[in-house]
């Protein structure tokens, strides 16, 4: 049987990271490690990373008995463009949609081109689906549709309870592509999935029914070991790598041991970890730990706690600072409109991503994805004045909120992306000057040596950004 698997892209969002930041597609990778090579072809299209002509697409499409697309929100439209056009290319191949937007919009089956959809986590649900042993009304964790336009909604399959048991991701794709993390070769891999915080912005946790479940550190080495020993990044790609911190140390006591801690290393954390466990942040630094992607999201504790962050502002500077002391460079995260803050308090927050010389920030308005606790009370209140799931990229403000309207939250993005990013550099404040007083810190000194490779690589990106950005206009100052 010849398997597809496909990974769509969206509409470029005008603003945003998406240039320098290209990952491989870890989620595909995980399930064309899952089919008997014996009995069935996988290949891996990677539309995000290289845009395909119908042309090219069709002559795949003829090829394929499966095909088989992952979907996030913002790549809803050109997923459903994709199985028409496979539908009307091969009628007789089987689509299947699986990825976040689908488990939380499961309704997304009656759209006649999609044959099945699958649910939350896909490997098992996918490895019965190809080994085609049970009709489709017993297999667990999808929806479907039948010739007669009637639609079906299985029970959700039970989660994967040991990850350790799942087969290892197929990375031929990483050895074709060259994927890159601010300008530098990239790798990734998952250590854990889900988490026990219940943030209401947040689908991690609806997605993963607010569980968190996590791979041995053994079985976390046995994957470092397999992955593309050219790349300079390894990227851990867990909603949160900081959750269990005894563990943290475990994984990086057998990093150094296994002599892996001259590769790069980058993960996404909670500021509350980072700050209650400073040996162990020690340990990471040793490891190789050298980004860490943190959800500030506000310096107003009332949105804290409305969010249902469970974390403080103290903690934030105290997270920033200790990481900082360590050479660990921050990749910061700031809401934009959050419920009840207003103008002012939304310069606050960029003012204090400036003062806390924050390295890189991401500036994002309050979406309300689907199943989330925010997605109810924004329909509930009227709040979301955009149903179209390409503007859903974290980019684009689809919602109002009591105190801003869509028009200022689009403004304030422009406004924080403009502060932060595009002061002159005669200003000492200015972002460039900021940078040139952590790299001249002997702690960050190895981000000194690769700025070189950053600016060859990143020039087209870093051109581009800049030209939208200033074209951009906002009437804060």
């Amino acid at each position: 049987m010849n398997i597809l698997l496909l990974n769509p892209s969206g509409r470029s969002p005008t603003l945003g990271l998406d240039d320098f930041i290209k990952a491989p597609p870890l989620g595909l990778m995980s399930l064309a490690g899952i089919p008997d090579p014996d009995k069935h072809k996988v290949k891996i299209i990677d539309l995000k990373y290289k845009n395909w002509s119908q042309n090219k697409l069709k002559k795949v499409f003829e090829k394929s008995d499966i095909i088989g697309i992952t979907c996030l929100t913002p790549s809803v439209n050109h997923t459903i463009e994709l199985t028409r056009l496979a539908k009307q290319t091969n009628p007789k191949a089987t689509t299947m949609v699986g990825g976040y937007h689908p488990t939380l919009d499961p309704n997304m089956i009656e759209e006649k081109s999609i044959d099945i959809i699958i649910k939350s986590e896909g490997e098992d649900t996918f490895k019965e689906l190809i080994e085609g042993e049970k009709p489709l009304k017993d297999i667990k964790g999808i929806s479907f549709s039948r010739d007669d336009g009637t639609v079906h909604h299985n029970e959700l399959r039970p989660l994967i309870e040991d990850l350790d048991e799942l087969p290892f991701p197929d990375r031929t794709i990483t050895k074709k592509n060259f994927y890159s993390y601010f300008g530098l070769s990239v790798d990734n891999l998952e250590s854990a999935r889900g988490c026990p915080h219940s943030c209401y912005f947040c689908c991690v946790t609806v997605h993963n029914r607010r569980r968190w479940r996590a791979k041995s550190p053994q079985r976390v080495i046995e994957e470092i070991e397999q992955m593309n020993r050219g790349r300079r990044w390894y990227t851990f790609c867990d909603s949160s790598f900081t959750i269990r911190m005894d563990r943290v140390k475990e994984i990086c006591d057998l990093i150094i041991e296994h002599g892996l801690s001259y590769k790069y290393y980058s993960a996404q954390g909670r500021v509350d970890d980072i700050v209650k466990h400073p040996k162990i942040v020690d340990r990471m630094a040793e490891a190789g730990f050298k980004m860490l992607f943190i959800g500030i999201e506000s310096v107003k504790q009332a949105s804290l706690d409305k969010i249902g962050k469970r974390t403080t502002i103290e903690q934030n500077k105290e997270a920033i600072e200790s990481l900082h002391d360590h050479g660990i460079t921050i990749f910061g995260s700031m809401i934009i409109g959050n419920v009840g803050e207003t103008i002012e308090d939304v310069k606050r927050d960029i003012e204090f991503c400036e003062k806390m010389d924050i390295d890189i920030m991401q500036f994002t308005p309050l979406t309300p994805y689907p199943g989330t606790k925010l997605y109810e009370e924004a329909l509930e209140k009227d709040w979301i004045k955009n149903f179209d799931w390409e503007d859903w990229n974290l980019v684009d403000p689809i919602m109002r909120t009591p105190d801003l309207s869509i028009k200022e939250i689009k403004e304030l993005v422009t406004y924080a992306y403009k502060t932060f990013y595009l002061k002159s550099i005669f200003n000492r404040n200015s972002w460039v000057w900021r940078g040139a007083r952590r790299i001249s810190m002997s702690p960050l000194s190895w981000f000194w040596r690769e700025v070189p490779s950053f600016l060859v690589s990143s020039i087209p990106a870093i051109f581009k950004f800049a030209r939208r950005l200033d074209k951009m206009k906002t009437s804060f100052k």
